[in-house]
């Protein structure tokens, strides 16, 4: 990594919960920071990005003020998001290339276009049919290197614009297979027609496509029903800032 990219400051919640007037003040430098925060329930990335900018703009008195994200993560996701501020947005590629880990939660016998729950619901069924165990062995398979389809409702662009946006159009687009990696899914839990598990993957793979495929090789369908995002690379979530806490730093 480049020298003047290399260690921009990473502000935490035990930075907050020391030195809270030192939060702004290091944001707002010329040179930046990254900021881990704790994105809740039905944000989106870009708002969160929109909500520092604002944030900084108010403390600064500056009309403009650079502010990026290190990945994408669903509006009906929660959990780590790193944003960048000033010349610490630099060192955002970096961080899109780090390893993601995942707590998930997916409801078999259903699909939905987006395969989480921001699209309609249609009904499958056949989840009586499946052995708990077929279910288990099934879900490791997919541990390892693969192609995989990102879900048309997603950032992914085409001509500039996300997919989502062609979706919502009712386009019908064909999504091309990237290569990705599972590294693991651990600590499953099956109660069905719940899973529950944690996956640490590879950049740009979705959870959503995951859990559709999953679906399809049982025969039933799934959706996403949960999804938190618990660590990228080194940082953990539990070290973040919620919003509740950004929203009182001014």
């Amino acid at each position: 990594m480049p020298d003047e990219i290399a260690s921009p400051p990473v502000l935490t919640l035990s930075d907050f919960k020391t030195n809270p007037s030192l939060i702004l003040p290091t944001l707002n430098n010329e040179n930046g920071a990254l900021i881990l925060v704790d994105k809740p329930y039905g944000f989106t990335s870009f708002s969160m990005v929109h909500k520092l900018k604002h944030l900084l703009q108010n403390y600064s008195g500056d009309k403009w003020v650079k502010v990026g994200h290190g990945g994408t993560l669903d509006p009906l996701a929660t959990g780590l998001l790193i944003l960048a501020t000033r010349r610490a947005t630099k060192s955002l590629t970096q961080l899109l290339g780090l390893e993601k880990n995942y707590w998930c939660e997916l409801r078999l016998g259903i699909t939905t276009p987006s395969f989480d729950l921001e699209t309609p619901i249609k009904i499958i069924g056949g989840v009586e049919n499946l052995r708990t165990d077929h279910v288990e062995s099934t879900l490791r398979n997919f541990v390892g290197e693969q192609l995989q389809k990102p879900p048309i409702f997603s950032a992914v662009k085409l001509r500039g614009k996300p997919m989502y946006k062609h979706a919502r159009k009712g386009r019908d687009m064909e999504m091309i297979a990237k290569n990705i990696t599972i590294h693991s899914i651990d600590d499953i839990d099956i109660s069905l027609p719940f899973v529950r598990f944690r996956a640490e993957c590879s950049k740009g793979t979705y959870i959503r496509s995951l859990v559709s495929d999953f679906g399809t090789i049982l025969g039933t369908g799934a959706v996403l029903t949960n999804l938190r995002r618990e660590k990228v690379g080194k940082w953990e979530v539990k070290d973040a800032i919620t919003v509740d806490i950004l929203e009182k730093l001014v």
